[in-house]
């Protein structure tokens, strides 16, 4: 892998989309949060545990796809 999906924050810490791979991972992010909460009553043990492994999955991504040196813009 060349460049990197997800790079530091300009501002702050974290970690920031920095190439298209990395705009798409986090609208996917998104969607899937958006689907456990539609599918899943909101104040039910199998919503949270969903919502976890939603959020661990996404945030393996950006572990795997990050790259100290890619640029991201504002």
């Amino acid at each position: 892998m060349k460049r990197g999906w997800f790079g530091p924050k300009v501002f702050g810490w974290g970690a920031s989309p920095a190439s298209w791979q990395g705009w798409a991972a986090t609208g996917v992010f998104i969607l899937a949060m958006v689907a456990t909460g539609l599918v899943q009553p909101s104040d039910g043990l199998v919503a949270w545990i969903a919502r976890g492994v939603v959020l661990a999955v996404f945030l393996g991504v950006i572990a795997v796809t990050y790259r100290s040196d890619a640029r991201t813009s504002l």
